[in-house]
């Protein structure tokens, strides 16, 4: 760039006005950041009338902004998880209990040792082991499970086919 062009008044100008569209367009950027709010849910997951045992559910808001939230099932069907305030889809998944080996009576093999945080936990595997259940259960979308989520702590049971 010539020296000219540098020091030139129209050039310094031009400079502040990108310099400001993109502060600009920054700072709109940052404060469309939608929140949503969250509320407790807990409960049992059962597959026709028994408790499944181990998964993962998953919560996803069916209005608005899509927010998703879940939690994992353990080997009794109990899960706990945060689901955001309104009418959600539900989905429940165990698919991957498959890859980590856990089928009935084996159970999910340990996580292996590696770092972690002074003071925290070691860290878990899944609970629970593969039982097969339908496909449609796995994507929110596809369960048909819908339920209403209330500020404060919920209860639900869901309960598949």
């Amino acid at each position: 760039m010539p020296l000219w062009f540098s020091n030139c008044r129209s050039a310094r100008l031009v400079r502040l006005g990108c310099l400001s569209l993109c502060l600009l367009a920054l700072a709109i950027g940052c404060s469309q950041k939608k929140e949503t709010d969250m509320a407790d849910v807990s409960g049992k997951v059962l597959f026709r009338g028994e408790p499944l045992p181990g998964g993962r559910v998953s919560f996803v808001s069916k209005d608005g902004p899509a927010f998703s939230s879940g939690g994992l099932i353990d080997e009794n069907g109990n899960y706990k998880a945060q689901a955001p305030i309104g009418d959600v889809k539900a989905g429940v998944d165990n698919d991957f209990l498959k890859t980590f080996g856990g089928r009935k009576g084996q159970g999910a093999p340990a996580v292996k040792p590696g770092l972690k945080r002074p003071g925290s936990e070691e860290a878990q595997g899944p609970k629970g082991h593969y039982v097969p259940i339908p496909e449609k259960y796995r994507s929110p979308d596809e369960s048909g499970l819908t339920y209403k989520i209330q500020k404060g702590s919920n209860t639900i049971d869901i309960k598949l086919d």
